[in-house]
């Protein structure tokens, strides 16, 4: 069975999940052994260790880049085509990595900024999947 995540409101979580974080700062910023880290955040080690690789920080950024995936025919045009769909949906492109082309068909991955995206991810995919010379595009993460 596979890992789940949620992401949840800290307010509604039990207060030592916060001290958990606090400990995992204390020892890998401050390089403080996990002893004293957890007497200064007042938990006892097996909670920290219980739960340290369980609970992580999120920032305010979560969920503003999206990694997509095409292939798509190697004709002149194509790849302007993809580029000028992301921009009149307000996708601030971050990175975009394309191979060599091989029967005819590049592989090229787009990194963009998700924050003033004027449109979902799946209704973006649609409309990219139907960019004459467009074979596949795929959403590979958002994070």
């Amino acid at each position: 069975m596979g890992v789940e995540y949620l992401i949840v409101d800290k307010s509604i979580l039990p207060d030592y999940y916060g001290l958990v974080l606090k400990t995992k700062s204390l020892v890998d910023d401050e390089k403080q052994s996990v002893s004293e880290a957890c007497r200064q955040t007042g938990i006892s080690r097996s909670t920290f260790y219980k739960y340290k690789d369980k609970i992580f920080n999120t920032s305010a950024q979560y969920g503003k880049n999206a990694i997509v995936t095409l292939r798509l025919v190697d004709v002149p045009g194509v790849l302007s085509n993809v580029m000028q769909q992301l921009y009149e949906r307000d996708a601030n492109i971050v990175t975009v990595n394309s191979t060599l082309p091989i029967d005819s068909v590049s592989f090229v991955t787009i990194v963009f900024d998700t924050t003033y995206l004027k449109t979902d991810s799946s209704f973006l995919l649609k409309e990219l999947r139907k960019i004459h010379g467009v074979k596949s595009a795929a959403i590979v993460a958002i994070e």
